[in-house]
């Protein structure tokens, strides 16, 4: 036996010890024991799973228990969501043990204050079908709706009447929109379910299915008032009952979309930026601005898209030859959830220009790595009270640093001191470009890109994240 083999089997050891010191006994391959004190106490059943030490010990009430919310469709208890799993601390047999006392006390009395867990589906066998993708079902309660297959997900496009006699083509499919309300406890079969679906629903479905040109059931719901659904496959089995299985869906609702962008998303909608420079890093900046939420973006560049430049640029293969302003405007454009307007300009601004650059937008980044533009874009902000973002760069990815022009408060931060320049058989050069190629891998420009988007949101929104930048060297 190795070392590695010696130490689980001294956890399960242990843990095992620890049990039977409180009273629990062998039960075959699990270990069985009273849980609560009195009355309230309860005979569990506890198993350790093959991936025991690092997974939870699974725990069984009895048959007899009453059915309740936070259990596994095997009736086993879930006592550790993923993000609670951290040191294994189920391993802590006296608190493991009054979890347990805590997940029954909380299950007899219907879970007051819990968390609005939005996962009914887990409480139904589960069926092996497409992605079923659905948006707003407001409008859509107590109604059949079609749904087409668009690659591999199936989309509900709206409303839809089941056609009596003409044949369903292999890409539709129907469904049909209700609502259980708020459930006290989990509905986990066709029964369950016509107990809380209006009566006058329950014969819809029942009919359509019996047609059998009929798929999908749709049911909303809410935990402590929060708003949910879940897709159900429909169909009869041989004795003409009908049976139900859980399918994978989700909302592509724009508030549901738009919840991942950060809890100032509606705070940055109406805001503006300009970034000038839009090839590498400035790509990554555009696409990282919007998916937070900004109202509007100009992105400025005189630039086109090269074969090249796809190795660290945000485009993709289908916007070589297109200006760069243009592959960043068709990128944030092409996400159903975007909300952000795209300017598209080819021209950096000149001197007598700049200033008006700056008075349209609450912010200008500057991702040219020109020290002419850069040096403008500076200048002009310090003349006009504005405020700039610089990102850059330098000793081929070795340095990432952002500077706010000019600083909030305090001093710029240091210059970097370069090392030795390259030598020449260490240059790359491209036919058809005069400079050597930058040897920068791509994951130094999303980081400098994420760190420029980090800056922008917190000037934008009155906390900046560092008065003057940030430099990060990992030489």
């Amino acid at each position: 036996m190795t070392a590695w083999e010696e130490a689980i089997e001294a956890s399960i050891f242990t843990f095992i010890e620890e049990l039977e010191r409180r009273g629990f006994r062998a039960e075959g391959n699990a270990l069985g024991g009273m849980v609560g004190e009195g009355d309230a106490a309860v005979r569990v059943r506890i198993d350790l799973p093959d991936a025991f030490p690092y997974a939870p010990p699974v725990v069984s009430p009895p048959a007899t228990f009453p059915r309740s919310w936070h259990r596994e469709r095997s009736g086993a208890m879930c006592l550790y969501p993923a993000d609670g799993r951290d040191g294994l601390p189920w391993l802590d047999v006296e608190q493991f043990l009054a979890l347990v006392a805590r997940w029954i006390a909380e299950s007899r009395s219907g879970w007051p204050g819990d968390f609005p867990d939005l996962d009914l589906e887990r409480y139904f066998e589960q069926a092996d079908n497409p992605l079923v993708v659905y948006g707003d079902l407001d409008a859509l309660n107590n109604k059949f709706v079609q749904l087409r297959c668009e690659g591999g997900v199936l989309r509900l496009k709206g409303p839809g009447s089941i056609p009596k006699k003409k044949r369903i083509g292999r890409n539709r499919a129907f469904g049909y929109v209700t609502s259980i309300g708020e459930p006290n406890v989990p509905p986990t079969n066709w029964d369950d379910l016509t107990a809380a679906i209006p009566a006058h629903d329950v014969k819809r479905i029942q009919t359509a299915v019996a047609d059998g040109r009929f798929n999908y059931l749709i049911v909303r719901y809410s935990r402590s008032r929060v708003d949910a659904a879940m897709v159900l496959g429909v169909w009869k089995d041989e004795a003409g009952g009908l049976c139900v299985a859980s399918v994978r869906s989700a909302s592509e609702s724009l508030a549901t979309l738009t919840m991942r962008a950060g809890a100032n998303g509606n705070a940055l909608a109406e805001s503006r930026v300009a970034v000038v420079g839009v090839g590498a890093i400035g790509s990554f900046v555009c696409d990282l601005l919007a998916r937070a939420g900004i109202g509007a973006i100009t992105a400025i560049d005189p630039d086109i898209v090269r074969p090249g430049n796809l190795i660290r640029h945000a485009a993709d293969a289908e916007s070589v030859g297109a200006t760069k302003p243009r592959a960043v405007k068709d990128l944030v454009g092409s996400r159903p959830y975007n909300s952000t307007a795209v300017t598209v300009a080819t021209d950096i601004p000149s001197p007598r220009e700049v200033m008006t650059l700056f008075a349209g937008h609450d912010l200008v980044i500057d991702a040219t790595a020109a020290g002419d533009a850069t040096h403008l874009l500076a200048q002009a902000a310090i003349a006009g009270g504005h405020r700039l973002l610089s990102v850059c760069v330098q000793e081929e990815g070795k340095v990432v640093r952002v500077d706010v022009v000019p600083p909030v408060d305090g001093k710029p931060i240091p210059a970097t001191v370069f090392g030795p320049p390259p030598t020449r058989e260490e240059l790359r050069f491209e036919a058809g470009c005069g400079d050597p190629v930058s040897q920068t891998p791509a994951f130094a420009v999303v980081e400098a890109a994420a760190l420029t988007v980090r800056h922008a949101v917190g000037l934008l929104l009155g906390s900046p994240a560092s008065g003057a930048g940030t430099s990060r060297d990992y030489r």
